[in-house]
This record gives C-alpha cells, structure tokens and sequence, in this order.
C-alpha cells in the first residue's frame, strides 16, 4: 500500500514536472476579427472561427483561419448579427457555436437584438423589428470541398435568410461558381415569460452560445435559460434535455443574490457523455465555476472538474487529461483570464498561461499539439505553444 502511494504520488509529480518543463510561449497568430466567439480545428490546416458582427446589423461572419500563417479569408458573411440593447454597452451577437460533422457544419445563431431593454436593469421586452428572423436558430451548412484552401467569400443576403427562416433550403454561390447549401435546423424562441413585480409582459432572452451532435441529435447549450435543448438534426424537434439550477452564493447576505446562475456557456462531447463549462453569474465567486459532465443516455449530470472561475471551454488532451479556459480569473478585478492543464479531472491543475485577454475558446491541433484561443474582446486570436 505504501509502495503504491508512493508510486502514484511520484507519478503526479513527474506529470507535473513535464508540464513545468514543456514551458509555453504566447504568440498572437491573428488581429482584426470582429468579436471571435467560438473556433474549431477543421481540414487543410485551418481553423473555423465564427464572428458575432460589428455594430452595423447582420454583418456577422464565419473565417476560415491558416493555423501556420494566421493568414484569414472569409468563408461566409452576412450572417445574422444584431446590437443587443439590455442596458450594459451595446455588444454585437450573432454567430456562436459551431461543430462539423464530415463537411457539415451546425451553426448556432445568438440572441442579436430580438429583445431590448424595457426601461430598467433586468426589464427585458420582444422587440417588434429585429434585425433577422434567424436569432436563436441552428443553421446547417454543407460546405464545398476545398473551403480550406483558397478565398470563398459567400454572402448570405437577408432574401436568404428569410427564406431559410420559412423553411427553405438556399443555394449560396460565390464568385467562382462555387456552391454551398443552407438550411436552419430549428428556430427556437428568442425568449420565455419572465413576469416581474410591476413589469408582468416582462421577458428573458434566449442565447444560444454551443453546439455538439451525437448521431442524429445537435446538443445546443443556452446560456441564458441554463439549459441544453436536445434537437433532431433532421426534423427540427427539440425538446430540453437537461437544465442546471442556481448554485447557492456563499458570499450572501453580505454580497450578491441568494443564489446564481449557472451560465452553461460550451458543450463538447467526450465519449458518451458531455462536458458542459459552467461561467457562473454575477458575483462571480472564485472556486464556484466548474466543468460539468451529463450522461447522453438519460442526461443525469454531475461536477467533473471542480473549483474553476468564470471557466468557458473545455479540451481533452489524452485520454483522461484536460485543457481549461477560464475567461477571467476574477472579473470583478478586470483580471485576464488563463488556460489549465489537469492530468486527471481531479488532479492538481497546472497553469499554462495567465495572460488571455477574454478568452471564449480554444482548439488544439492533433499534430503540434498547439493550442488556439479566440479573444472576442481584442478580436485575436492566440497560438499557445505548449
């Protein structure tokens, strides 16, 4: 027994000495993106990243990314984007969430601005005239072969979009008469009731913010009701497979609300089962963040790694070890935010960088063992050399 501590214990601290010794460098692999949320590993050496858009409706954006060069060329623009209004600093949300699946790729779209602030912190109300009938929705695009390697640059006009909003598939075609076919998958509602004393046509905003797909069914997290819908990739049906409660807040009375939020905000897929980040609301208390793992079987769900703060992806590394990203390690201080290494969901976590400027996601290429991260703030994104 003790021979077997002893190992076990010798073996952490090995681990824990290769990590320590592989030190990382920091390099910025591309500028100029307009508000990068999500990315992912794709064929030819690239990265997809979506864009939420800038302050001007619908000029949301899918980029196709070099890995080596950091050089970027626009795959599809004039995606559905809009200027939120719910009181803070007016932010762009379109694109989110992304997955491929061969050379489809799932699409998640955000809130944009289907709602708007109703006069009052928390006082939300639908607003009559949004910006595209398409917030809230999961598209499905089948990409041309080569859309790595050289300049598509299709647009989506907002005819295409409201005839994919009616059901239809639209036929994309750039300047080289190249094609790619789009359809939406579903449309979600662009928010719930959320009655409030004096204010009972109050509402609270959807924000579709991952995707993930298993067999047949998407995994599409929403940060904003707490929940992951289960949609059928095919039909269109969907139905919430699990939802996460409020976490009780260990700072009241003396700060914040009784409870917060859970903030799902990315879903990967990990066997059989899903890791889902949990951001946590406000006050964004250090330690209560945590990466949860739901079970695709029955969507019971349970801690998986502990004690984050403000955690927003995941990454498996090998076969039980796992990449962090935390988005800040303490907003409340406008602290950067960092990526961990574990080498086991329980272990000890090594930081591997500390100095990610709003970090909201990160892949890893198979072959360098590079990690890149978007900043949707700086509109970056960064290779981390490991």
């Amino acid at each position: 027994m003790k021979l077997r501590t002893f190992l076990i214990a010798a073996m952490a601290l090995i681990s824990l000495m290769s990590v320590t010794a592989l030190a990382q460098t920091t390099s910025v692999l591309t500028v100029g993106l307009d508000k990068p949320t999500k990315l992912i590993a794709a064929a030819d050496n690239s990265l997809l990243v979506t864009e939420a858009g800038t302050v001007v409706a619908n000029t949301g954006r899918l980029s196709v990314i070099n890995r080596t060069t950091g050089v970027r060329q626009t795959l599809v623009n004039g995606l559905p984007s809009g200027v939120n209004n719910l009181g803070g600093p007016p932010e762009p949300s379109g694109p989110s969430g992304l997955t491929l699946r061969g050379n489809t790729l799932y699409l998640t779209i955000g809130p944009g601005n289907a709602v708007s602030n109703a006069g009052g912190p928390g006082l939300e109300a639908p607003n009559p005239n949004p910006s595209s009938p398409l917030f809230d929705s999961v598209l499905e695009l089948t990409l041309p072969g080569g859309y790595a390697a050289s300049a598509n640059n299709f647009t989506m006009t907002m005819a295409d979009q409201t005839a994919l909003a009616s059901g239809a598939v639209v036929t994309l075609t750039n300047g080289n008469g190249h094609r790619m076919f789009a359809r939406m998958v579903v449309n979600l509602p662009n928010y719930v009731p959320n009655p409030r004393p004096g204010f009972p046509n109050n509402v609270r905003a959807s924000n579709l913010f991952g995707v993930e797909t298993f067999q047949r069914d998407l995994y599409v997290v929403d940060a904003s009701l707490n929940l992951v819908h289960q949609v059928n990739s095919e039909t269109g049906q969907s139905q919430t497979f699990v939802t996460f409660p409020n976490k009780p807040n260990p700072l009241f009375p003396g700060f914040g609300p009784p409870t917060i939020e859970s903030v799902p905000d990315n879903i990967h897929r990990w066997g059989n089962r899903l890791l889902v980040p949990q951001l946590t609301g406000f006050p964004f208390v250090a330690g209560l963040s945590e990466i949860r793992i739901v079970n695709l079987k029955d969507g019971e769900d349970e801690t998986f790694i502990p004690n984050l703060t403000s955690a927003i992806d995941v990454l498996q590394a090998d076969e039980n070890a796992f990449f962090t990203l935390e988005f800040s390690a303490n907003q409340l201080a406008n602290q950067p935010g960092r990526l961990k290494f574990y080498s086991s969901p329980n272990a000890a976590p090594v930081t591997v960088t500390a100095n990610l400027i709003s970090p909201t996601s990160m892949a890893r290429d198979q072959f360098t063992g590079d990690i890149f991260v978007a900043e949707i703030f700086t509109g970056r994104i960064i290779r981390v050399q490991v």
